[in-house]
């Protein structure tokens, strides 16, 4: 299979073209260089590809309108030209409760995608020697102090790199369309995934109310203080307390339960 990934000098990214060039698959892809979000662009850089996966993202605040659109563009070009296949990488925070513009972003690409027929996945954070899970491990190890928002009861959604590329890879081989969420179940609790970053550590875990959480790390975020916890993951959390969101990834690895 002829595959093109879009943000493929991303961490994700790098790993999905690896792991599907080592199954036997052609994989070609572009960098933010070479093919930009809301940008001018040759259609023809998607003829002759059986499937294209968007990976790409620019997290530029103010840049709702180049993803939404961007992509848009992207998928609407790609379908013109025959690729049967395009996946799309959304996010398990792009949820109704969460309202920033990450979120939203993704949300509103997730809709265009499956009007269209399309196919999109959610993965939990991933984990593995890279992306938001590298930085907030690098956070969470650079103090013994982990705040806890509330108790630490907040169930974090994620998942290994290693089962993430398998499932997406069941996705893309068997041709799969819908909305897929890959995440771990049962999900651990905050406190007990600060407890899997910093194990044989000591680890001194301060309360923090839920009132005050998200203006201290707001203010923290514009003075680009260093702290374990960044806004956007405090909405995250406070999001996958309420999210109603089953996991695929059973079904996706092993067959539909029973």
């Amino acid at each position: 299979m002829k595959i093109f990934i879009t943000g493929v000098s991303g961490f994700l990214g790098r790993s999905l073209a690896a792991h599907w060039g080592a199954r036997g698959h052609e994989v070609a892809g572009s960098t933010r260089r070479e093919l930009r979000l809301g940008g001018p662009f040759d259609p023809a850089v998607f003829e002759g590809q059986d499937a294209l996966v968007h990976c790409a993202h620019d997290f530029t605040r103010g840049s709702y309108d180049r993803n939404v659109t961007g992509t848009r563009v992207w998928m609407e070009a790609a379908a013109s030209l025959g690729v049967r296949q395009q996946i799309f990488f959304s996010s398990y925070s792009a949820q109704p409760s969460v309202g920033s513009e990450y979120a939203r972003a993704k949300r509103e690409t997730e809709r265009l995608f499956l009007e269209a027929g399309l196919t999109i996945v959610r993965p939990g954070l991933v984990i593995g020697n890279g992306g938001l899970y590298e930085r907030q491990r690098a956070a969470l190890l650079r103090t013994p102090v982990a705040p806890m928002l509330g108790g630490g009861a907040q169930p974090v959604a994620r998942i290994s790199l290693g089962d993430l590329l398998a499932a997406v890879t069941v996705v893309l081989e068997t041709n799969r369309r819908g909305a897929f969420n890959l995440f771990d179940e049962p999900m651990p609790t905050y406190r007990e995934f600060v407890r899997d970053v910093r194990a044989g550590r000591r680890t001194v875990f301060l309360p923090v109310p839920r009132w005050v959480a998200l203006p201290l790390a707001n203010i923290a975020a514009a003075l680009r203080l260093p702290l374990p916890i960044q806004p956007g993951q405090i909405r995250a959390l406070q999001a996958n307390a309420a999210s109603t969101w089953r996991s695929d990834v059973g079904d996706l690895l092993t067959g539909p339960r029973a």
